[in-house]
Parts: structure tokens; sequence; C-alpha cells
């Protein structure tokens, strides 16, 4: 039997009024339950740090960090961790910190970076075993023909040894040329030249291959970034040293170009440039930049003009360096504007600090991080 007229009536009101309500209102559901929140917007990523980018490539990307930072510094190394792969010690390694006195030696510094290296799974290089820099007061005086090698050749097995497995890279022989000193082949007058003659460069690199047989050995030089005509002398007398060292199997492998360079030099010769980080990989050789870093000292003191010169510079430079096959990675001289050699050694006339790295004084990424950025990431994968 229909339900009554007036049952009709009514379901049919129902359905209407139903009908009616938004469609919001039906996906609320009873007016007393609480709107679920809306989602939050999505966050952009992460930019990648520097490391990221360069192990993109099959590169690396790194930082020299000294002791004082990084005892003291938590802020820095929290950044160093987010930009870094890979370490080097303005300080602990050499001579004057790691072996103060004849018969002793102070590994405290050294052992600090590895361990903290190793803690977040950082590798670390060792820098540096013969230089004419950074020398305790004892150990010229100490130096004859008879003693020099020994003397040498103890400290290499001690300090490398230690270190055996744990250091990936040494900087064997730091900055062994220099045109003026007049001597042969362009060698720096040195007290190692002066006790063993041209064969301390022998020397050092058999005995740190003797005690790290894995280490990748490297001959450190600064000041052939440019085709300046003396540089371009010093670029050859680099080959003709390295040429000879490879002919006599010299356990050499690879060269560090320091890139410390000049904002307001002349423009990088990019073809020079080239061709002689190629002429060094024809020798069956490595390349890394070890030391960048950009002085502005003759630029203006407007910083935003600063930071735009040295990103251009260093970008021009790292353009045409890093895509060389041969390259393996970089490493600037400091991580932050807080601590630079430069406001020391070329200190500006207007009294300013300089801002020659990738973070500023509060660790904010600059100009020159970016450039650094869009270097690695304009650079074709090497192989790996």
């Amino acid at each position: 039997m229909p339900p009554p007229a007036e049952t009709r009536l009514a379901r049919r009101n129902l359905i209407a009024s139903t009908l009616a309500l938004p469609l919001a209102s039906l996906l609320e559901g009873p007016a007393s339950a609480q709107a679920p929140a809306k989602p939050a917007p999505p966050q952009p990523a992460p930019i990648s740090g520097l490391n990221t980018r360069a192990r993109r490539k099959g590169l690396f990307y790194g930082s020299a960090i000294n002791s004082t930072a990084l005892s003291n510094d938590i802020a820095l190394m929290d950044q160093v961790r987010s930009e870094c792969g890979i370490l080097v010690s303005e300080d602990a390694f050499k001579w004057n910190a790691i072996h103060p006195k004849d018969k002793t030696y102070d590994f405290a510094a050294a052992d600090a970076l590895v361990d903290y290296a190793s803690h977040h799974a950082m590798a670390v290089r060792g820098h540096t075993l013969a230089w004419h820099e950074a020398n305790p007061d004892w150990l010229e005086p100490a130096l004859t023909r008879t003693t020099a090698e020994k003397i040498l050749r103890d400290h290499i097995h001690t300090v490398v040894s230690r270190y055996a497995g744990k250091l990936v890279h040494w900087d064997v022989v730091n900055e062994p040329l220099q045109e003026d000193d007049h001597q042969p082949r362009a060698l720096r007058d040195t007290l190692w030249l002066r006790a063993l003659g041209p064969a301390y460069l022998d020397i050092a690199f058999q005995a740190a291959h003797a005690a790290d047989p894995k280490a990748l050995l490297v001959l450190n030089e600064y000041a052939v970034e440019y085709g300046l005509d003396w540089q371009l002398r010093k670029r050859g007398a680099l080959l003709d040293l390295l040429a000879d060292m490879v002919h006599r199997k010299i356990p050499v492998h690879a060269v560090g170009i320091q890139a410390h360079l000049d904002a307001a030099e002349i423009a990088i010769d990019q073809t020079g440039l080239y061709r002689f980080v190629n002429d060094i990989a024809s020798l069956g050789l490595k390349v890394i930049i070890t030391e960048l870093d950009v002085r502005d000292q003759r630029l203006p003191a407007d910083i935003a003009s600063r930071d735009t010169s040295i990103a251009a510079h260093a970008r021009a430079w790292l353009d045409v360096v890093l895509p060389h096959p041969a390259v393996l990675g970089v490493l600037s001289w400091g991580l932050s504007d807080r601590s630079t050699w430069l406001n020391d050694k070329f200190p500006r006339a207007d009294g300013l600090p300089q801002r020659p790295l990738p973070l500023d004084l509060d660790l904010r990424r600059k100009k020159l991080w970016a450039a650094i950025a869009a270097s690695l990431d304009a650079t074709a994968a090497h192989p790996v």
C-alpha cells in the first residue's frame, strides 16, 4: 500500500531541502565537528651544498680549517659540514705545529681534525711535508749535508705513517719554485735546497710514498694562475720539473694549483690556462685546486660591487679549469670571511676586511658561493 499523501509530501520536501544545501556543507559533516586543518604549503627543497653539487659531477669541494675554528666556532663548523666533503688543516700538519722540537711531536691538533672528519664521514688532505715557511726554530740549524736527509725522511715517515689510510692526499712539497732566487731549474732557495740540493724533492716524495703507498702525493704551487709573463715562465719551469720527476719515476701523482686569485687582475688567459692544465694531464698527473680565494685589495669599498667582481672573476677562472677531466676537485682556503690570511698579508688601504670566501662574516652564502655552485653545475660529469 503506498504511504499516505502527507508522508509522501514530507519526503519530497526533505529531498528538495537537501539538494539545496551547498556541496561544501555536505562534506563538512555535523556542524559540531571541527574542520580539518589546511595542509601546509609545500616548502622549497634545501639548496644543495657545494660538495653535493661537486659530487654530482664526480668532483669534490672542501675547505681549509684552522685549529681554533675547529675547537671553538660551532656555527662555522655546522656550515662546514653542510658545504664540504674534504678538509685540510691550515696549521696542524705544518712542521712548527706537529714537530716543534727535535725529538718531540705534537699530534693533538692534527688528531682532532682527523677524528672530526672521520666522525662526520669527511676526507682529509695533509698539508705540508716540505716547505720554506712554518718551520720550528730548531730545524734549520740542525740541517747539514750529513743530517738533513735523515731528518726529512724521519719526519715524513713519522707523520705520514701515523695517518696512513686516514688521509687521502698529501701536499708533499709546497711552493718549490721562485724564479727570482736564481737557482737551477727556477727552484726556490730554501733550507731544504741549501742542505740537500734539488734531491730534496725526490727524497720527500719517495719517503711519503713509502709511508703510505695509497695516498695521492701532490706538488703544490701558486702564481701559475694568470697569463702574466713571469707566471708563464713559472708554468714552464713547473712543467719541466714535473716531466723530469715523472721520467725518473718519482712518485708524484698530482699538481695542486693554489688559485689565490685577484679580482682586479687582468683578464684570465683562458686558452693558455686550459693548455697548462692539459699539459699537466699529459704527464699522467691529476690536478686539484687547493687554496681558492679571491683577493679584493684593489677593488672599491662598496660591498655589492666587490662581491659581484669577486664572483665574476672566480667563475671565469673556474669555468676554464673545472671541466678538464684531470681535475679532481676544489678547496677554498677557508669557508667564511671570518678567517682569511689576506687581511694580514694584503690589507686594504681603507682598512676594510676583505671578502674572499664563499660565506660572509655571518655565515651567509655570498655571490662567490653562487659562482662556485654555478661553475660546478655547468661542468660535465667527470669519470669516476
